[in-house]
Order: structure tokens, then C-alpha cells, then sequence
């Protein structure tokens, strides 16, 4: 008979023990969740000046954009004493609005308008204003 060769020793690996199913997914539930924390958790308030600077930043440059040149033209043209008693609106749709506090400082302006400002305003501004409005501001 012929005798039999002894298989080669196989090396036995220590095995993990295993894991139930249920600690498995429960890990990775919170690996997942430890991922998402920075995401999802809410951030401190920015209470910083800077947010609100800019924003302010902003607006003004668009207004400046705006009506910067009529208001250049407005201070230039018109004589100090109507300077003081009105203030640029706007310019919408090519009417250039003027706010005044009173009546009376309309009729100032009015006067002021009818005796040439308004035609020298819209010499310098042809482009962007046919029209002048006299607004009185609502107190």
C-alpha cells in the first residue's frame, strides 16, 4: 500500500469574533452621522460689523451708479439756498423726482425751476432726464 503524504500544515489565522448585524449598521448609522455633524449642526451667529458694512457698501455704490451724475450735476447747477431745500429722489423712466420737507420749500423750488434751473438741468442731462417732478415728503 502505498502510504499516504501528509497534506502540507496550513496555518490556522486567529478569526475576528464577529459582529452581530445589528452593531454593524449601528456603527456605520453613526460613522454617517459623525460625516454629516459639520453640515448640519447650526453655526454661531456673525455678530461682527462687517456683514452689515458691506451690505451698506453695496446699496450705496448702486445708487451712486444710479444717480451719481445727476446728483454731481444737481450740485453744480443748482444755487445753494435750493440745495439745501431739496434732495434727489431718483430718476425713473427719464423724470428726475426732487423731495422737499414743505409746501413751502416747493414753491421755492418751483420759482427756481420756472426761472431757468430746470432748463440748465436738462441741457446737462439729455440722456437721462426730460422731466422734473417736485415731490413733497410725507411727514
Amino acid at each position: 500500500m502505498a502510504s499516504r503524504a501528509k497534506p502540507p500544515a496550513t496555518e490556522v489565522k486567529p478569526q475576528k469574533p464577529a459582529q452581530p448585524a445589528e452593531t454593524a449598521t449601528v456603527d456605520r448609522r453613526l460613522a454617517w452621522l459623525d460625516r454629516m455633524r459639520p453640515f448640519r449642526a447650526r453655526r454661531d451667529r456673525d455678530v461682527t460689523i462687517e456683514v452689515t458694512i458691506r451690505s451698506l457698501e453695496r446699496e450705496l455704490r448702486a445708487e451712486h451708479d444710479a444717480v451719481g451724475d445727476v446728483i454731481d450735476v444737481w450740485n453744480q447747477v443748482a444755487p445753494a439756498e435750493v440745495r439745501g431745500l431739496a434732495s434727489i429722489g431718483g430718476v425713473v423712466q427719464g423724470t428726475l423726482t426732487l423731495s422737499v420737507e414743505s409746501s413751502g420749500a416747493s414753491y421755492e423750488l418751483s420759482r427756481a425751476l420756472r426761472d431757468g434751473l430746470e432748463r440748465e438741468l436738462l441741457k446737462r442731462l439729455p440722456a437721462r432726464v426730460r422731466r422734473i417732478k417736485v415731490r413733497v415728503k410725507a411727514e
